[in-house]
């Protein structure tokens, strides 16, 4: 019986050892006793508090009174720094705490987020210190997560769904070996992938705005580019192609999008179609549709993606369509050569001409003959042909007195004709500002969180519309259908 005893004794010691020496949980990260220039950071901290943000603590002491606790951070694989100052009071040894909200649009991190961060400590006697840079991953602090890895690819998952997150996890490297070598982008970054196992858990796990939409509007997943993250729906029928097509829209960042613009729509999305491993075939029905009803868009015209559901779908297939005839026909290499020059700063257009001695309109008219559809004339344009203004309300002087209805500008009282059918506003072009280098927190606020579904402009968009927009794109094609017979 000693024996034994003394054997269980050191089980449990040697665990207790192993537990000891473990890293910290995957949901905190921290740092111990570094010092230099006589100050100490005694102790650190970084915690998860998904989905209203993430605290961070720093015990530190110094020869001289502790003036500032500075946490300098940079949020997955985005170009620039972001910086919070701690709050202590002020004495040789201080304990400083902040709290980073990231429960807005504009500060909203996703879970599964690397964050690289450091602390700078400065006292009264005007000495300073800087921690040594470290990795947090922000987690989803309502589950324990399990991670299944392959290269530079994590999948965390939580319960007994293993299996589904290696199937996540093998559809993601199959698309990396595929498109990889095409886009020839950063292969070695890391890309986190959080997979949910149902629609309510992957609801509350989107960007704040998302919450606001119907119950019946399904996600299947989100990219987040400049993040190198990756959101999930493994519960779904379409968990792999969605997998496989989301992560596309990451290489396709990482190889074409410069400083100046994003690749354009059609294409990003055409190479994410062209990268599914599980492509579906709606998207071949709704081209086939569009050609032989003379409704193909024209796509390589088009800044974004169009907003009816019925155009979108049909925007899929001739974008999927037009990358596999440019990859087929000219190959991958000059795909590569295209996108690596749009990355440098060339606009579309310049670049296209450069690889393929064509421009855009070239290129989709080249495409329409190979399917056999019509060739597309752009319109007219040039002063004659501007659109109609849309008269505005007069603004009349403040006043108590009641006044008449204010007429329109441009007319001669209550009667003035309306105007003409179809008349449109020119839309603004609006260019979101960047907020300089090594921003603070309190200047970064207009920004988004660098989120990414398909259909989006220039900035994040809070959801992925697809999956309505194809159920009712889809519903519209077969309606036209019938009364075609």
């Amino acid at each position: 019986m000693k024996f034994r005893f003394r054997a269980w004794m050191l089980v449990l010691a040697a665990l207790a050892a192993s537990l000891a020496a473990s890293p910290a949980a995957p949901w905190q990260a921290g740092a111990v006793n570094a010092q230099e220039n006589g100050i100490e950071v005694v102790s650190s901290s970084v915690t998860s508090e998904f989905p209203e943000g993430f605290r961070v603590r720093a015990d530190v002491r110094s020869d001289a009174e502790v003036e500032s606790v500075l946490f300098r951070f940079r949020v997955g694989q985005q170009d620039r720094d972001a910086y919070e100052y701690l709050d202590f009071e002020e004495g040789l040894l201080v304990n400083a705490e902040l709290f980073r909200r990231t429960n807005t649009a504009a500060r909203y991190v996703p879970p599964g987020t690397i964050i690289t961060y450091n602390f700078e400590v400065e006292d009264a006697a005007g000495n300073r210190f800087d921690t040594e840079k470290e990795q947090f991953i922000y987690e989803d602090a309502r589950f324990e997560w399990s991670e299944v890895s392959e290269g530079p690819v994590t999948v965390a998952y939580h319960g007994p769904v293993e299996t589904r997150a290696d199937t996540v996890l093998q559809a993601i490297t199959d698309t990396l070996e595929t498109m990889g070598p095409l886009l020839d982008a950063g292969m070695d970054e890391p890309i986190r992938v959080t997979m949910y196992n149902n629609v309510k858990e992957m609801l509350e796990a989107l960007p704040p705005r998302s919450t606001t939409i119907s119950s019946e509007l399904i996600t299947e997943g989100q990219a987040f580019t400049s993040m190198g993250t990756l959101l999930v729906l493994g519960g779904g029928r379409l968990s792999r192609g969605t997998a496989s097509h989301e992560v596309t829209h990451i290489l396709t960042h990482r190889a074409g999008d410069s400083a100046f613009r994003n690749v354009p729509a059609w294409l990003d999305e055409g190479l994410a179609e062209y990268g599914n491993v599980e492509p579906g075939f709606s998207y071949d029905i709704a081209l086939d549709f569009a050609i032989n009803t003379d409704s193909l868009l024209p796509i390589t015209s088009m800044p974004v993606m169009p907003g009816d559901p019925e155009e979108v779908i049909i925007f899929y297939g001739q974008a999927s369509s037009l990358v596999r005839y440019m990859v087929l026909r000219w190959g991958a290499g000059a795909m590569r050569e295209m996108l690596a020059l749009h990355k440098s700063g060339v606009n579309i257009d310049d670049a296209l001409t450069q690889v393929y001695d064509r421009d855009r309109l070239a290129i989709e008219n080249d495409w329409r003959a190979a399917i056999g559809a019509p060739e597309y004339v752009p319109p007219e344009t040039g002063p004659a042909f501007r659109p109609t203004p849309i008269p505005r309300k007069e603004i009349l002087p403040f006043s108590l007195t009641p006044q008449a209805q204010a007429a329109t500008v441009g007319s001669t009282g209550a009667d003035a004709a309306p105007s003409p059918a179809g008349a449109e506003r020119p839309a603004a072009d609006v260019d979101t500002p960047r907020p300089p280098e090594n921003a603070s927190a309190d200047e970064e606020d207009g920004e988004e969180g660098g989120g990414f579904s398909c259909g989006r402009s220039s900035a994040s968009r809070a959801v992925d519309l697809s999956a309505l927009m194809l159920a009712a794109g889809l519903l519209g094609l077969g309606i036209k259908r019938r009364l075609a017979r």
